[in-house]
């Protein structure tokens, strides 16, 4: 496949899906015992991991996957959020 054709796309949709995760964490941040910013932030790296992934961009995949198993460990309350937490996010 030519991802050459494809990658304008993948880099407008990830920009949007990372002004969300930003959106959402500063939102989590002032709340963190709310559920919904880390709902919408495992959704937003899901995509973002499933472009990644058909891209052939297996950093971005890879990275995407690590970021949806510490949502997922949070949004199960297997990891308490922290300011190290929201730092890490962030980055």
């Amino acid at each position: 496949m030519d991802v050459s054709k494809y990658a304008a796309l993948f880099l407008a949709e990830s920009r949007e899906h990372l002004s969300s995760c930003n959106q959402l964490l500063l939102a989590w941040e002032r709340e963190p015992g709310a559920t919904e910013p880390v709902s919408g932030l495992f959704r937003s790296i899901h995509t973002i991991k499933g472009m990644g992934a058909t891209m052939g961009f297996t950093g971005v995949a890879e990275l995407a996957h690590r970021m949806e198993s510490l949502l997922d460990a949070l949004r199960h309350g297997r990891v308490t959020p922290d300011a190290g937490t929201f730092d890490l996010l962030f980055r």
